[in-house]
């Protein structure tokens, strides 16, 4: 059968393309921030003059005088290029790369080595996009260790955060592997687990102490705008799937323009056309139109007149969601830096209370399922062989089979009645049970063993041969021989016979089944025969 192309599918492509990239690439830590100044930790650093040049560059100068002692200069610049100089020389720079991860140098907290008895400073930016021409900066001097670990301090909540959502994202995801995937429920808990998982990765990247450790900006920023789109699109399959999988027009076009936008980003990053710092609008879009549609699914939940706890779900989830958005929207356009954990604080709130009660419905879910399935091996199981029953027996022939090459094989246990008779019905049911596991594993491989009746077996065998049967019956024996030898009192011995399934004669498979059940019943004879039974206990 054809399968359709869903946007779950679309949605794993885009996911292991990016993925792809990101492992060929990598970060390459810093190796010179440690470097041994007697200044102390951070203080306020001002320059004694700033000038904007006609190319629309910055320039800093600052004019510490002289018999200063070793020491850093921090500062942070988003998507800029910077050039130092002491004295003239130049001592530090960071340019711009021309890769697939954009045209940028990234968001950089720069930390400076600054020579001891330095006259003068200079510091120039110059922004690789437009938006960034009018950027302002904030100057530091300290200890480079210092200053490090105050950025650890100052990032420790935050980090915190965001550690917790990867780890709350991680648990979702393995607890919809074990124990939702098999049985197709919750799928909601997956999309949730790899939001979160994504939202803690995001804000992970964009915290000043990350920023200083990894020195491959570039590549930072790519990552950070691809976790933004795949965030996007995340939340919008999970608002489809919580909310009831709706085939709604609106989750229609907006998943066609978040994988569009997705798509035309990407492209646009790779061909060098415009980096996604540029086109970032689109994910912000998508991220308001996700608000909207929940604001849709709140407004048509209460008119549905739906749970009086799953309508206050939603409508927590749009206000706390909406804050977190509007919150990150207006400090991204607004140029406030490292403010996310605010929204993300009461985001992992929600996460959690709306994950714990997506859990909870998916254990009850599946705890109906596993019942379901043990109420129909009762029906379909045969309690004391655990080989299917007569039931199933019946439903299977229903089939459609191959006509030239299915067989159906027939098994009689000899003497199971002389067995109950004389040793009694516990050593019956131990030669039952024991002959059923050697049918099964010596055929099971081949299809289903049915018990259709108190000591006949039958199994039902497509595209085989009857060179191939025949292989496997001698297997039998010889099986059988090995157990008789140390089985002690009961003695085993299984009569088979076979027919193969023909159209012109048979009307189903039934008819087939009685045919294999002549040549069972010589096959019977035979074997008693050879045991010099008299033809009373044949």
């Amino acid at each position: 059968m054809k399968r359709k192309l869903t946007l779950r599918h679309v949605y794993a492509i885009f996911l292991c393309i990016h993925l792809a990239l990101l492992l060929v690439a990598g970060f390459v830590v810093r190796d010179d921030m440690f470097y041994p100044a007697e200044e102390s930790s951070a203080t306020a650093f001002s320059p004694d003059s700033h000038e904007k040049t006609a190319d629309g560059a910055q320039l800093y100068t600052f004019a510490p005088g002289e018999n200063q002692s070793d020491y850093y200069l921090m500062f942070y610049t988003n998507h800029q290029e910077v050039e130092v100089r002491a004295d003239g020389a130049l001592i530090y720079a960071r340019k711009k790369t021309s890769t697939i991860f954009g045209h940028t140098t990234g968001a950089v907290w720069n930390l400076v080595a600054i020579p001891r008895d330095t006259g003068e400073i200079t510091v120039m930016t110059r922004a690789a996009y437009p938006s960034g021409m009018d950027n302002a900066h904030v100057f530091y001097k300290g200890n480079g260790v210092d200053m490090i670990r105050e950025m650890v301090h100052a990032s420790f909540i935050s980090i915190g955060v965001c550690v917790l959502l990867v780890l709350v994202g991680i648990c979702m995801i393995i607890y919809w592997l074990l124990f939702c995937m098999r049985t197709h429920v919750a799928r909601e808990l997956l999309y949730m687990g790899t939001l979160v998982l994504l939202m803690g990765a995001w804000a992970f990247t964009e915290e000043r102490f990350v920023m200083v450790l990894f020195a491959n900006r570039a590549f930072a920023s790519y990552l950070t705008y691809v976790i933004l789109m795949l965030m996007g699109v995340t939340f919008m399959l999970f608002l489809n799937q919580y909310n009831g999988a709706k085939n709604h027009i609106f989750i229609r076009l907006l998943a066609w323009f978040g994988f569009g936008g997705m798509t035309l980003m990407s492209l646009l990053q790779a061909f060098g056309i415009a980096d996604f710092k540029q086109t970032v609008i689109v994910v912000h879009i998508v991220l308001v139109c996700d608000l909207l549609y929940l604001l849709i699914n709140v407004i048509r939940n209460r008119r549905n007149r739906r749970s009086r706890r799953s309508l206050i779900l939603n409508a927590a989830g749009l206000f706390v969601v909406a804050l977190s958005i509007g919150f990150e929207l207006y400090a991204y356009y607004k140029k406030i830096n490292n403010m996310q954990v605010y929204g993300m604080l009461g985001l992992l709130i929600y996460i959690i209370i709306l994950g714990l009660e997506i859990s909870a419905d998916a254990f009850d879910k599946i705890e109906e399922i596993r019942k379901a399935e043990i109420y129909r091996e009762l029906a379909e199981k045969d309690i004391l062989t655990q080989c299917f029953n007569r039931n199933a027996y019946n439903e299977a022939i229903q089939k459609d089979f191959a006509i030239n090459n299915t067989y159906l094989i027939m098994f009689d246990l000899n003497n199971l009645k002389k067995c109950n008779d004389t040793l009694g019905h516990m050593e019956g049911d131990r030669y039952l049970t024991d002959s059923a596991e050697l049918i099964k594993r010596i055929f099971g491989d081949y299809g289903n063993v049915y018990r259709i009746g108190g000591d006949e077996f039958c199994i039902i065998m497509e595209n085989t041969s009857e060179k191939e049967i025949c292989a496997l019956t001698e297997k039998l024996r010889h099986e059988e021989e090995l157990y008789n030898r140390h089985s002690g009192k009961v003695r085993m011995q299984i009569a088979t016979g076979y027919a193969k399934y023909e159209s012109a004669m048979d009307a189903n498979l039934d008819q087939t089944r009685c045919r294999a059940d002549e040549h069972m019943y010589e096959n019977k004879k035979q074997l008693k025969a050879a045991a010099g039974l008299s033809p009373t206990e044949r």
